[in-house]
């Protein structure tokens, strides 16, 4: 469901240039401390290896030194807090047994850029942007390394930080005593402040005794084959874990809170291991899409009560996956523990619904610096999910949608909104939906064939679905005078180019050619109508969504605001800021005079909430810079 994860680094990495240039390579040396010139508010100023970084006072960065503060500092009166000195991170430490509760000053190892030699970190990290661990490089976490990553909660910048192995590896293997910890550099974190760990094209990466906490996702791994065990993944925005093409194996994981499935496997991941996890407390615990696995001998707990409108399960399954799911024990669950599709082959055996049950010991604490009392997608949920309905740049002036939840496909064709649902209550597979744009009102057309709709376009005659799983562009019409409850017409599909790497997202069309985002972003495929690459659009779009109208194209992601508009060529010419979290689908609705027209967008927002995702906005400024 979400090949756009991987795109997602790529769009952290283009919001943070700025830092990334002044960072462009770190030294191999474990301890090198980053210098930084900015002086603006929230900036580091320049610091040498080892210099004592005072704890946080109101309205200065957590890591920039006051000189007042630091003459205090040298005035300790000992003993230390106990908490300040038992060697973990707790409390509301700023370091490990240092900084904010602790009166005790914290030295930080600034990070940011790419690894191109191998590099080992200890002690107290700080990652102030984008980090990328290159092909053949190995980056090593000691035990009982504090790894804390930038956050950002302002829309208009979202320059978060995370950490992405691009054909390295990483190992980062603590123990019981002393846990790795990927956490936020909040003083008051929440779910989604810092970007992700991304495990690319990597067979030696491995994680085992560390805490991944208040990320937008966890871990995810493409073409990889890692091992993540003994280890601590909760308050995360959307997976805690998630897999592509990969063959992952998680054993002796406690996951919780976390804002949507706890693990995710979807596209083409084969023999995936699940065993003796503590599953807790969250939304959806395990979910498979078009891949094979093993769920044996988990334990999970509390998934009864949500607070959000999306139907409750435990376990799914669907896009012709092929899974076994035995031995688990379930207490305290909804009434539908299992959401297994018709296409799917599955062995169900011995899952056992208990009461009265402990969890599994294991042989780490769950221990915590700062809690969090909700579940993201919960009304208290504190990320901004959804932004200022005006600024500088757009207006919005519609919001519908409401009971269709997200997607990844959205087109304006004579009048009307289409896209596909997530849900089939006319065909086999996914409906296709027409939307009066107006009203919001709905009609369902049954569709037997399109699984995984990744990018919906028209050309002023047919339809063409880009199908993520299947790899392959669909095109399809509706008959003249369709009605709710009649079925769409496939009328031949072909493959999308480079389909052996997998599938992508994005699709537009200017009524003469297709338009394909490259699944890494890298470029626009520029396609004919039978498929054959006829060129390629030089735009680095690596948001995976695009729509075309009077001229121009609007993809998501590749400039500073968000929203990009570029011409045929691939030069930026304008640009505004999204109104939502994540907008997986655009279209264009031309206006009366050939010069206007609006940008309809649907948003992410909180994958669990039943709010009207579809925006239509009125384009105030979109001039660069």
């Amino acid at each position: 469901m979400k090949t756009l994860y991987l795109l997602i680094a790529l769009i952290a990495a283009i919001l943070v240039m700025g830092c990334a240039q002044q960072n462009s390579e770190l030294s191999s040396q474990p301890q090198e401390q980053g210098n930084l010139s900015s002086q603006q508010d929230g900036a580091l100023t320049p610091q040498q290896e080892g210099t004592l970084i005072p704890q946080r006072q109101e309205e200065t960065s957590p890591f920039q030194p006051q000189q007042e503060e630091q003459e205090q500092q040298k005035k300790l009166i000992l003993p230390l807090p106990e908490h300040c000195t038992d060697k973990t991170y707790n409390q509301g430490e700023q370091g490990l047994d240092c900084g904010w509760t602790c009166p005790n000053e914290c030295a930080f190892t600034e990070k940011c850029g790419e690894i191109n030699k191998d590099q080992t970190w200890s002690g107290n990290i700080y990652v102030s942007c984008y980090v990328t661990v290159n092909e053949g490089v190995t980056l090593t976490i000691e035990p009982g390394t504090i790894v804390k990553f930038h956050h950002d909660r302002d829309y208009r910048t979202f320059n978060r930080a995370g950490l992405s192995i691009n054909g390295g590896n990483l190992a980062a293997v603590g123990n019981k005593a002393q846990m790795i910890w990927f956490t936020s550099d909040a003083p008051d974190p929440v779910n989604g402040d810092w970007m992700h760990i991304n495990i690319d094209h990597s067979k030696s990466s491995k994680i085992d005794h560390a805490i991944v906490e208040f990320a937008e996702l966890g871990v995810s791994q493409f073409d990889s084959s890692v091992p993540i065990t003994n280890s601590i993944i909760r308050w995360i925005n959307s997976e805690g874990l998630y897999g592509e093409r990969s063959t992952p194996n998680f054993q002796n994981n406690t996951l919780y809170s976390n804002g949507y499935h706890d693990i995710a496997l979807e596209q083409y991941n084969k023999d995936a291991f699940i065993s003796n996890n503590h599953f807790k407390g969250g939304h959806h615990a395990v979910h498979f899409e078009k891949s094979t696995g093993t769920v044996k001998n988990n334990f999970f707990e509390n998934y009864r009560v949500l607070k959000t409108a999306d139907p409750e399960f435990t376990l799914s399954a669907g896009m012709e996956s092929q899974v076994t799911i035995k031995d688990n024990e379930l207490q305290n669950v909804g009434e539908t523990i299992f959401a297994i599709d018709t296409n799917v082959k599955s062995t169900l055996s011995n899952n056992s619904v208990v009461t009265g049950r402990q969890p599994p010991v294991f042989d780490y604490k769950d221990i915590k610096n700062f809690d969090i009392p909700y579940t993201p997608g919960d009304e208290e949920d504190r990320f901004p999910y959804v932004y200022a309905e005006q600024d500088g740049t757009r207006k919005v002036v519609k919001k519908i949608g409401k009971d269709l939840y997200f997607g990844w496909s959205l087109v304006f064709a004579d009048g009307f909104l289409y896209r596909f649902s997530l849900d089939s209550f006319i065909g086999g597979d996914l409906d296709f939906l027409k939307i009066d744009p107006i009203t919001g009102a709905v009609e369902r057309f049954g569709n037997n064939g399109i699984i995984s709709p990744r990018g919906l376009a028209w050309d002023g005659e047919f339809f063409y679905i880009n199908d993520g799983s299947l790899k392959k562009i669909f095109r399809f019409k509706l008959a003249a005078g369709a009605k709710h409850g009649d079925f769409i017409e496939i009328l031949d599909s072909f493959d999308i180019p480079e389909a052996d790497l997998g599938g992508t997202a994005g699709l537009a069309s200017d009524g003469e050619f297709l338009y394909l985002v490259h699944r890494y972003g890298e470029w626009i495929w520029k396609l004919d109508k039978e498929g054959n690459v006829v060129g390629k659009v030089p735009f680095n779009a690596p948001g995976g969504s695009i729509t075309y109208g009077n001229g121009y194209f609007w993809v998501y992601a590749g400039c500073q605001k968000g929203l990009c508009k570029l011409t045929k060529d691939g030069e930026l010419v304008g640009e505004i800021y999204p109104a939502a979290k994540d907008p997986w689908a655009l279209a264009w609705e031309p206006a009366d005079n050939k010069a206007g027209g609006f940008l309809w967008a649907l948003y992410r927002t909180s994958e669990t909430w039943n709010d009207p995702k579809i925006f239509k906005m009125e384009i105030l400024d979109d001039s660069l810079g």
